[in-house]
C-alpha cells in the first residue's frame, strides 16, 4: 500500500487500521526487541581483560583487584564477580593501586596520572578526584600504593607522599623531599608504626632508602623533619640504587622489601639482609602470627626474621598478597589474576585455585575485528585470537587454552560465509577453526604458503574470502606472495603481481574483496614493513589458481586537485553499500568507485571526499591530514572511521559528507582516543571500538534491514521531551531503503525523511525543526523497492 492512499484523509486511514487490526495491537506493544531484550540507546559495554592484576585489597566479603582492564571484585563464598570500568564510572581502566576504606564503606582506586576514584559500596557509584592530576610541578604522578589510616588516605606516588582527606575530598598535605633525598622522590609504600622517637610515625619506602618521621613533628614538609635509613640496604640488580619497594611492621620490628631482596631493621637503624629472596619484594600482609610476602616467583611466610619458609612457587609475576574475608590467603598475579593458596602452620603451602578472574578476553589489546554468521565477534591480537559469543561469553584461543594451536600473535582474524574462522600469524602461517571446533594449522608442510628465505618463518599479512569460501592470503616476502585456498581445500601460490608502476610485488598486506569480486590489496614497503606504498586492485579472472587471466592496477598517485591518494601510507580498506572502496591513509580518506572492470579501468581513481557546507577558506576535504587507522560501514551506509583522535561517524548528505564531532574519551566512556580497529555488527548495529587500552561497544542506531515491511518498533514509547534536550526516537524494523512519514492524529504529515538500513532516529521535530506537541503520532515506513508499507506509533509527552 503506497502513501498516496493514506494522505487522502483520516477516514481512509482509520478504515485501513480497522481492516488491519494487528496494527492496533502494535500500538500498545511494550518496548521489547524481537529477542525479548529491552531496547536502549547509547548503551556502552566494556570488554576488557582483567587477568593482569596490579594490586589487591579485601573488604568484608570480597577480594578487590586493580587490574590493567579495570577493577573487579570476587566473593569467595558465592563465586560472584563484579566488574568496574570506565563504562561504569571509573576514571580509566589501567588501575594501579587499591585500598578498602572500612570507616567510609568505600574502595579507593589510584591511577598512573594521579587520579583517585572512590567507589561507594552501598550504591556502586564512583566519584573521581583530580587534585593530584592537576599538580603541574611533577610530570610523573603514578599512585603506587594507597593506605587508609584513620581520617586520612595515604597516597604513595612517583613524586612523594600525599595525605588526602577522604571526607573533604581534597589533598591535605604533600611531602616531596625526605632529608637528603632529592625532590621529587619516588615513594612505593607507606605505613604508620612506632618510631624510635616515641609514638607513631610514617615509614616510607622510597628510592634511596627508608624515610621516617614522627607524627608529632610540627612541619613534615621540612626536609630535616625526616630521617633517611639506608645502611645495609642491598642495591638494585645491576645498579647502585637502593630502592625500597614495601614496608611492614611485624613482631615489633620493621621489615623492608627492596629491589634486591628482604631486610629487617636493627635497633640502631641499620638493615640486615635476610636469606629469603634476592628478588624484588612486592607486597606484605599479616596473617595471624605470620608475616606473608611475595616476590615475582614465590610466596613466603615468616614467623620471625630467622624463621621463614616458602609457601608456593612456580610463578613469574606475583604482585600482591592479601588475607581474604574468611582468613583465606590470595595472591595477585600479572598473568593469572587471583590465586588462592593454603597456608599451613608449618611447611609448604598448596595452590587451591588459580586463574580466578571474571569472564573476558585473555588479552585486551586487539588489532583486528570481524563477526560471524552466528552473531559472535572475533578479535585478533598479539596474544592470540578470541571469540565473544552473541550471548556475551568469551572463548580464548591461545596456546595456554588450545593445545592444537602451533602459532601465536594472530593479529588478523577473518570469518568466512561458511562460519570458518581464519587467524593469521606474522610468523606461523594461518589457523582455521571450523564451526565444529576443529583446529587446523596451515604452513609450509600442508599448504602453498612459503617461509622467508633461509628462515622457518611464515608471515601472513592479509586474509579475505569470497562468498563460496575461496580464501585469499597474503604471504609477505615469499617467492609466491599471494595464495588461494579453493573450496575443495587445495592451495595454490601465485607469482609476484606486476602492474603498471609496480614490478614483482612480493610484500603484500591486508586484502579486501569487493562485491564485484575485485581484490584490493595494500602493498607493503619491502624495505620497511611498517610502511606501505599504495594499493593495488586485482581481477583474478575465471580461474583463481591461474595467473594467466589476471589483470591488476597499482594505485599510488598522491592527491592533486581533489583526486589521488592523500598519502601512499595506506592503513585500511572498506566497501560501502554504494560500491565505493574507501581507502584510509595516514593523511585522511579517499574513495574509488568500483566496478567489474576496476582492475583495467584507468579512470577508476581515488577521489578525496568533500565536506558538506564547508566554510570558504577552510580545507574542503573530509578528515584532511588525519591518520585513518580503520574503517567500518554500518547498515545505514554510514562510515565509522578510527583515528588516534577518536572515532568519526561520516554520513553522506547533500553537498558532500558530514564528519560530525568525534567520539572521544572526553565525551564518551572510550578508554582512549587512540582507536586501533572498529567494526559494526550488521545484525545488532553494535559498534565495537578496539582502543589501545581495551575493547568497548556502543549500541548503534543502524541495523541490518528487514527483507519485507512488517510492524515497526518505535522507542522509547512514550517519549518525554525534557526542557532544552533533543530527544532521540528510534524506529526499528525498516527495509533497506525507506521513506518515513510522521503523521499527527488529525492526519497531517508533520515531517518526512529517507532512511537506509534497519533502524533510524527521529529527533521529534517537524518540518520547521520545531519539537512536535504532545500527542500520539503514526509512523509510516514505505519500502522503496516494493517491500510494502509498515506502521508504528509513538506517544509524545511535553
Amino acid at each position: 500500500m503506497r502513501l498516496g492512499f493514506l494522505v487522502g484523509g483520516m477516514k481512509q486511514l482509520l478504515s485501513f487500521l480497522v481492516v488491519h487490526a494487528r496494527v492496533a495491537l502494535l500500538m500498545g506493544a511494550v518496548l521489547m526487541g524481537s529477542s525479548g531484550r529491552l531496547c536502549a540507546q547509547d548503551t556502552w559495554t566494556a570488554y576488557t581483560s582483567m587477568r593482569s592484576v596490579n594490586a589487591l585489597a579485601t573488604s568484608a566479603d570480597a577480594i578487590w583487584a586493580a587490574t590493567e582492564g579495570g577493577v573487579f571484585t570476587y566473593q569467595p563464598a558465592t563465586g560472584v564477580f563484579e566488574r568496574y570500568t570506565a563504562v561504569t564510572g571509573l576514571h580509566s581502566v589501567q588501575t594501579q593501586s587499591i585500598a578498602f576504606d572500612a570507616r567510609r564503606e568505600a574502595v579507593w582506586v589510584g591511577y598512573s596520572d594521579g587520579a583517585l576514584d572512590r567507589i561507594e559500596l552501598a550504591t556502586g557509584t564512583v566519584r573521581t578526584f583530580f587534585d593530584i592530576t592537576r599538580n603541574e610541578r611533577f610530570p610523573d604522578k603514578t599512585i603506587n600504593r594507597l593506605v587508609v589510616h584513620g581520617d586520612s588516605l595515604l597516597v604513595a606516588t612517583d613524586f612523594g607522599l600525599v595525605i588526602f582527606d577522604p571526607t573533604r575530598g581534597e589533598v591535605r598535605d604533600t611531602y616531596t623531599q625526605f632529608a637528603s633525598l632529592p625532590s621529587p622522590t619516588v615513594v612505593q609504600d607507606v605505613i604508620v608504626a612506632p618510631v624510635p622517637e616515641g609514638g607513631s610515625g610514617f615509614w616510607v619506602a622510597a628510592a634511596g632508602g627508608v624515610a621516617r618521621a614522627s607524627l608529632s613533628t610540627p612541619n613534615l614538609q621540612e626536609p630535616n623533619a625526616w630521617v633517611i635509613e639506608n645502611e645495609g640496604l642491598p642495591t638494585s640488580p645491576g645498579t647502585q640504587n637502593q630502592v625500597v619497594t614495601a614496608v611492614a611492621f611485624f613482631g615489633g620490628r620493621l621489615f623492608a622489601g627492596t629491589e634486591g631482596g628482604l631486610v629487617v631493621r636493627e635497633e640502631e637503624g641499620s638493615y640486615t639482609p635476610l636469606s629469603v629472596t634476592t628478588s624484588r619484594v612486592a607486597s606484605f600482609t599479616v596473617s595471624g602470627d605470620e608475616l606473608l610476602m611475595v616476590d615475582p616467583f614465590k610466596a613466603y611466610a615468616l614467623r620471625a626474621a630467622d624463621n621463614a619458609r616458602t609457601l608456593v612457587d612456580g610463578f613469574v609475576d606475583l604482585v600482591s598478597i592479601v588475607v581474604g574475608p574468611a582468613g583465606d590467603v590470595w595472591l595477585g598475579d600479572g598473568e593469572q589474576a587471583l590465586i588462592e593458596i593454603e597456608v599451613p602452620t608449618n611447611g609448604s603451602g598448596t595452590v587451591i585455585r588459580t586463574g580466578v578472574t571474571p569472564d573476558g578476553p585473555f588479552d585486551g589489546q586487539f588489532t583486528d575485528l570481524d563477526d560471524a554468521p552466528d552473531g559472535s565477534l572475533w578479535a585478533g591480537s598479539a596474544g592470540g585470537f578470541f571469540q565473544l559469543s552473541a550471548e556475551g561469553s568469551w572463548t580464548n584461543y591461545t596456546r595456554a587454552f588450545v593445545e592444537e594451536l602451533e602459532g601465536s600473535g594472530f593479529r588478523l582474524v577473518h570469518v568466512d560465509d561458511q562460519g570458518n574462522t581464519w587467524a593469521a600469524s606474522r610468523g606461523d602461517g594461518v589457523v582455521q577453526l571450523t564451526p565444529e571446533g576443529i583446529v587446523t594449522n596451515y604452513g609450509v608442510a600442508n599448504s602453498s604458503l612459503l617461509s622467508t628465505a633461509g628462515v622457518s618463518f611464515v608471515p601472513v599479512t592479509g586474509l579475505a574470502s569470497e562468498p563460496d569460501g575461496t580464501l585469499w592470503v597474503s604471504n609477505r616476502e615469499a617467492a609466491r606472495p599471494l595464495h588461494v585456498r579453493l573450496p575443495d581445500g587445495t592451495w595454490h601460490g601465485l607469482p609476484p603481481l606486476q602492474c603498471d608502476g609496480l614490478a614483482a610485488a612480493t610484500t603484500l598486506g591486508p586484502i579486501l574483496i569487493d562485491s564485484f569480486g575485485m581484490k584490493w590489496i595494500i602493498v607493503v614497503d619491502p624495505s620497511n614493513f611498517e610502511l606501505t606504498r599504495g594499493v593495488l586492485v586485482l581481477d583474478t579472472g575465471l580461474d583463481p589458481a591461474d595467473p594467466g587471466d589476471d589483470e591488476c592496477r597499482f594505485i599510488n598517485q598522491t592527491a592533486s586537485q581533489g583526486t589521488g591518494l592523500p598519502s601512499i601510507l595506506v592503513n585500511a580498506l572498506a566497501e560501502d553499500r554504494e560500491g565505493r572502496i574507501w581507502i584510509g591513509t595516514e593523511r585522511g580518506p579517499a574513495y574509488i568507485i568500483s566496478s567489474r572492470v576496476a582492475a583495467q579501468d584507468p579512470s577508476a581513481i581515488p577521489i578525496l571526499p568533500q565536506r558538506a557546507n564547508f566554510v570558504s577558506g577552510e580545507n574542503p576535504f573530509l578528515l584532511n591530514s588525519l591518520p585513518i587507522n580503520d574503517i567500518a560501514v554500518d547498515p545505514a551506509n554510514r562510515l565509522w572511521m578510527a583515528t588516534d583522535d577518536g572515532a568519526y561517524l561520516v554520513e553522506e548528505i547533500e553537498g558532500g559528507f558530514d564528519e560530525g564531532e568525534p567520539l572521544t574519551a572526553a565525551n564518551t566512556p572510550l578508554f582512549s582516543d587512540a582507536i586501533v580497529a572498529i567494526h559494526v555488527n550488521p545484525q545488532s548495529g553494535e559498534v565495537f571500538f578496539a582502543t589501545d587500552r581495551g575493547l568497548l561497544s556502543r549500541t548503534g542506531d543502524a541495523v541490518a534491514s528487514a527483507l519485507q515491511a512488517d510492524d515497526l518498533l518505535v522507542y522509547p514509547n512514550p517519549v518525554r521531551f525534557a526542557d532544552g534536550a533533543t530527544p532521540d526516537i528510534f524506529i526499528d524494523g525498516l527495509v533497506e531503503e525507506t521513506e518515513i512519514r510522521i503523521m499527527a492524529p488529525h492526519g497531517e504529515v508533520v515531517t518526512q525523511f529517507s532512511a537506509r538500513g534497519g533502524r533510524v532516529r527521529w529527533d521529534g521535530r517537524d518540518r520547521n525543526q520545531e519539537l512536535v506537541p504532545s500527542g500520539v503520532y503514526l509512523v509510516v515506513a514505505i519500502g522503496q523497492n516494493g517491500e510494502g508499507t509498515a506502521y508504528g506509533k509513538v506517544a509524545v509527552i511535553r
